[in-house]
């Protein structure tokens, strides 16, 4: 899947770049359809780093294991009765306090997991719109150049030419502005875990960081709702050819 898509993503790119050398008008769709090329398997390869599956067997690892040794440790100390007082109301404390941080550090986790599956799924969708786009432009820029031949015809066409290529280009700023603001969406759920896990490990000094690779969530560009679970908002149809203005190079930047 991520060869096909990635393959979708270079052939929209490629058929508006050629659309665009044959009509102008076509060079800022070219330009998004560029700023659009993904691998979504690279994303779900990150998803599956981040997530924490049982083994085979059943038994807890990562942060859920720690909490349930954390817990029989705890429950082993207090019934036994090797603390008491002060001593292990302190305990108490501090046992609550990183059981907690580390609880919100596991949603976390999953929140980047199930960000990054979602994202790789608005990927696939969106390499569908890129090839959907670049084959529309090439359309276009071949009926532009028929009507070169007749001057009247031409000159009567082009307006629509042009209505048409501003249109498809409306269409992919769209497209890029949802993957922008999703990325920073979930980019601000990775500098949270990051956040918790340097507060729980100040608790916890024996704690040892994620050997995964962390994904590059700017440049992936997800998609996801921690609220719902799912992709933050739909695509644009790529047969919408409504609106006249202009499309710009660059998507809206706001959230």
């Amino acid at each position: 899947m991520a060869d096909l898509a990635w393959d979708r993503f270079v052939l929209g790119a490629g058929m508006a770049a050629t659309a665009a050398r044959l009509e102008p008008t076509g060079w800022p769709l070219a330009g998004l359809l560029l700023t659009m090329v993904s691998d979504p398997e690279a994303m779900r390869q990150g998803a599956r780093r981040w997530r924490e599956e049982p083994s085979a067997d059943g038994k807890q690892s990562g942060i859920a294991a720690l909490r349930e040794e954390l817990d029989r440790q705890f429950v082993a100390l207090e019934s036994e009765g090797h603390l008491k007082g002060k001593m292990l109301t302190t305990l108490k404390e501090k046992h609550t306090e990183l059981n907690t941080q580390l609880a919100n550090f596991e949603k976390c986790r999953e929140c980047v997991s199930g960000g990054l599956d979602s994202g790789a799924d608005l990927y696939d969708a969106a390499s569908w719109v890129s090839a959907s786009l670049g084959g529309s432009a090439m359309a276009v820029a071949v009926f532009s150049q028929a009507c070169k031949g007749q001057v009247l015809t031409f000159a009567a066409t082009r307006p629509m030419v042009a209505q048409a290529m501003t249109s498809l280009g409306r269409v992919a700023q769209r497209v890029v502005g949802t993957m922008m603001k999703t990325s920073w969406k979930v980019a601000g759920i990775l500098t949270a875990s990051g956040y918790l896990y340097s507060a729980a490990s100040a608790k916890f000094p024996g704690m040892q960081a994620i050997t995964a690779d962390v994904p590059d969530l700017t440049t992936a560009k997800v998609a996801f709702d921690p609220s719902t679970g799912g992709l933050t908002e739909p695509l644009p149809n790529p047969g919408d050819l409504t609106g006249t203005d202009a499309p710009s190079l660059l998507p809206p930047f706001s959230l």
